[in-house]
């Protein structure tokens, strides 16, 4: 399957947004979304380690629309729901397809909107996809945001309970974003933090960007959980990650994501940046 770019306007009116809508529904439908995949790498390795499944649409006129420009439609309209089902049927099917093929590449992560918890049937629907479908839950990891989170504690936490049940982990996404609690993070089987791409890009020029890293670092540290940077983009970014002990990472200087047939391929030859000595060891750290 071959990659192609497309660059539209977002929708900036109502009107616009209206005129997608009806689009949106017959895309479902017609099965017009794809999933595509950006690896997540051990950067001590190079070694591929798990992926993330970013939604896209190929629209019949406009090509290929990122999530960015109806993401935000789909929540608003509650059409999140069963899209929200169709990413995780469709993730279950290439996780098949990763097993035939005898890859082993650790967790997929699928993110999991906060409008989907006010599904009541949510945890039942998922059980009904992963017996149906013979979805591996240990791969499967659904990826939340601070704000899901905290939208309705409660609710959510109790279907996140119901699904970590069923094998399902759970990874805090855009972490520094929002206002979690270290109690929630306790109580809550959540196995990995992800740093926010906005923090990873500072690292280098920013000072309190650099802090926050850290502290973010630390706390899954103390809290015994994965951490895994998001947006790394240049080799300064990735060794400051590997000297503060942060050894997951996903960006675009690994792998931008790509179609499922791609990433196949990739797994398979990949060969990304390593670990090497860019400077005498003596010498002072500048990112301290």
């Amino acid at each position: 399957m071959q990659l192609q770019l497309f660059a539209s306007s977002l929708p900036d009116t109502e009107g616009e947004y209206n005129d997608l809508e009806p689009d949106l529904i017959l895309a479902l439908q017609k099965e017009q979304f794809e999933l595509f995949y950006q690896p997540r790498v051990d950067i001590r390795t190079g070694t591929i380690i798990g992926a993330e499944a970013l939604i896209r649409w190929r629209h019949p006129e406009r090509g290929l629309i990122a999530p960015g420009e109806f993401i935000e439609l789909a929540e608003r309209t509650g059409l999140i729901v069963p899209i929200g089902y169709w990413v995780i049927y469709r993730a279950g099917m290439d996780m098949q397809a990763i097993k035939r093929a005898q890859l082993d590449i650790g967790r997929i992560g699928v993110n999991l909107s906060f409008r989907q918890f006010e599904d009541r049937y949510l945890s039942r629907t998922i059980q009904r996809l992963i017996e149906k479908y013979r979805i591996d839950t240990s791969v499967l990891e659904f990826e939340l945001t601070e704000s899901a989170l905290f939208s309705n504690e409660a609710h959510v936490r109790q279907g996140i309970e119901e699904l970590n049940q069923l094998g399902i982990t759970f990874s805090l996404d855009d972490f520094g974003t929002g206002y979690s609690s270290f109690t929630l993070l306790q109580k809550l089987p959540i196995n990995s933090l992800k740093i926010d791409r906005s923090f990873t890009s500072g690292v280098i020029e920013q000072q309190d960007d650099r802090e926050i890293v850290k502290a973010i670092i630390n706390l899954s540290r103390s809290l015994n959980i994965e951490v895994i940077a998001e947006g790394v983009e240049t080799r300064l970014q990735h060794d400051f990650l590997i000297e503060h002990g942060c050894y997951q990472a996903q960006g675009f200087l690994y792998s931008r994501p790509m179609p499922f047939q791609d990433f196949l391929t990739c797994c398979k030859t990949a060969s990304f940046p390593r670990l090497t000595k860019s400077r005498p060891a003596a010498n002072p750290s500048p990112y301290r």
